[in-house]
């Protein structure tokens, strides 16, 4: 890379640092982060926002959200001011945010609330908060927004890159410089593919998010018009902000171990801040800049090497303007009116559902511990015979099974000491049940790893039943039957083709995809999404 090019880097990073930071409580040494107690109320709900590499705190970004939200929130920016050109994996940096997160969502619960929070993350604070969010931290951050986090790493990045000079100029400016032990940022945020290992030194890839978390990534795409006269000739689309390539930003699902999302990760989604920009503004940028190869005035180069993923001079140049000069790009990202308001969205969406508050799980012990009717139950009908009895797919506890035949209706059967008797609940929120016998002693079980809800109530009043086996119908997309309803045969709870679960439980509500069964192959309309009020299991007493 050329010297011009170190001073195009630069002078983007200046830009990145020019966001004025609040004088605050510090937190983890002398970061400037926001008192956690500050602003604290039950009824608004804390938004904490992480700057990116040689960044500092999202002052601005958190005011203009907060200002179009109409005081639902309440904004903490996390600083971690000198530390900020090292790795997001760094004890400065995701450990500490950990600890503000938790220190954050404590004070919100001293107010009255429940603790719960949202993160919104620029460039590579969203990498920090994949590094930070343990399983049980994230049981308080269900939603997490990030803004142009390089999932999969930046061109602009790696070693013999031009991040090492970049925090040089930070380290004059009073930021820590980091060793090239592997802690260096710039350099750990080389490019990388679908499971591929970071440069060494740098540790391991970020950690998946736990399940729980709802993930949603916004990345700038710009496009460079060609005018002529004020005619636009023709557009060179960059897929990128200048510094993250979309597909970067959109990376999470192959950005982590193994390269492929787990099934109990957070859940993802992706949007798009586009914009387009005059191609004169980028020119005259880069020239601003002293960087402007003699190439860049022929796109024809420009568009081999994009189709080619080179990043090349003339790239580099357009991506260079691009970065000054685009409203999506990644400097501007954190608050441009466009990604502002896709964050508002989000966030309104996650207000909402966070109102409701989480499904309600209920564990219901029908027996005592020497194996009567618990209190208030009770035993109805005559004795069935049953045999094969397996863990029930609804215990969360030991010696509770579920056997054949169906017709016996033994889904969720506690195992008596004599382990022949079992007394078997029929719907769990009623309080009866029947006697079955078992003519071999059932042996001792435990809960099987995946568990299913013995029953649902749903957000319309509907109760339904876990499905005990029997014939059922069917549809022409492929969805079958888990749940019967009580509002008869238009109302089953659907697994689609491939899904191993009915019960979606990647966030505090859960939820279900509800529809019409018939004759195998008959059309019915889409299943349409409906949230869990309460999930009942059947547990030991």
């Amino acid at each position: 890379m050329t010297g011009r090019a170190l001073v195009l880097v630069l002078c983007l990073v200046s830009l990145v640092c020019a966001v004025p930071a609040r004088a605050q409580t510090g937190q983890c040494g002398d970061a400037k982060s926001t008192a956690a107690s500050s602003g604290q109320a039950k009824g608004k709900r804390p938004v904490v926002f992480v700057h990116g590499w040689t960044g500092d705190p999202m002052t601005d970004s958190a005011r203009k959200l907060s200002d179009q939200l109409d005081g639902k929130i309440s904004t903490y920016t996390f600083d971690y001011g000198k530390w900020s050109s090292y790795w997001a994996a760094d004890p400065h940096i995701a450990p500490c945010l950990a600890t503000y997160l938790g220190q954050v969502s404590a004070a919100h619960k001293k107010a009255g609330g429940d603790g719960k929070l949202i993160v919104v993350a620029h460039s590579m604070g969203g990498l920090a908060v994949r590094y930070a969010l343990t399983p049980e931290l994230a049981k308080v951050v269900p939603y997490v927004i990030t803004l142009g986090t390089p999932q999969l790493g930046s061109p602009w990045g790696g070693e013999g890159g031009p991040s090492r000079l970049v925090e040089v100029f930070q380290h004059a400016l009073g930021k820590k410089l980091p060793p090239a032990d592997g802690r260096d940022g710039g350099k750990c945020l080389a490019e990388h593919t679908k499971g591929t290992p970071l440069p060494r030194g740098c540790g391991d890839l970020p950690p998946w998010l736990p399940a729980g978390v709802n993930l949603t990534q916004i990345g700038g795409d710009a496009t460079v018009n060609r005018t002529f006269f004020g005619w636009t000739a023709y557009s060179i689309p960059l897929a990128s902000d200048g510094v993250v390539p979309l597909s970067s930003a959109h990376g999470y699902p192959v950005s982590g171990p193994t390269g492929n999302t787990p099934v109990d990760s957070a859940k993802s989604f992706s949007r798009r801040d586009t914009c387009t920009v005059d191609f004169g503004f980028v020119n005259r940028a880069a020239h601003e800049l002293s960087f402007v190869p003699a190439s860049m005035a022929l796109d024809y180069f420009t568009l081999q090497d994009l189709q080619k993923d080179r990043f090349s001079l003339p790239v580099q140049a357009y991506l260079g303007g691009v970065t000054i000069a685009a409203a999506c790009s990644h400097v501007r990202l954190p608050t441009d009116q466009s990604a502002v308001k896709q964050a508002v969205e989000v966030i309104k969406a996650a207000l909402a559902d966070l109102s409701q508050g989480a499904t309600k799980v209920v564990n219901v012990v029908g027996v005592d511990k020497a194996g009567n009717s618990a209190s208030g139950w009770t035993i109805e009908g005559e004795s069935t015979e049953v045999e094969y009895c397996t863990p029930s797919p609804a215990s969360v506890g030991k010696d509770i099974v579920t056997c054949s035949p169906t017709a016996a209706g033994a889904l969720a059967c506690w195992v008596t000491p004599d382990r022949h008797t079992l007394l078997c609940g029929g719907y769990p929120w009623e309080k009866r049940l029947h006697k079955v016998v078992s003519s071999s002693e059932v042996p001792t079980t435990t809960p099987p790893t995946a568990t299913e809800p013995w029953g649902v109530d749903l957000e319309d009043g509907a109760k339904c039943l876990l499905r005990n086996g029997g014939s059922w119908g069917g549809r022409a997309d492929g969805y079958v039957g888990a749940y019967s309803c009580d509002r008869g045969e238009s109302e089953f709870i659907l697994v689609g083709p491939g899904d191993q679960v009915a019960v979606n439980r990647l966030s505090p509500v859960w939820t279900v995809q509800v529809g019409a069964l018939g004759a195998d192959g008959e059309a019915f309309p889409p299943p349409t999404t409906k949230k869990i009020r309460t999930a009942y299991f059947a547990a030991a007493p």
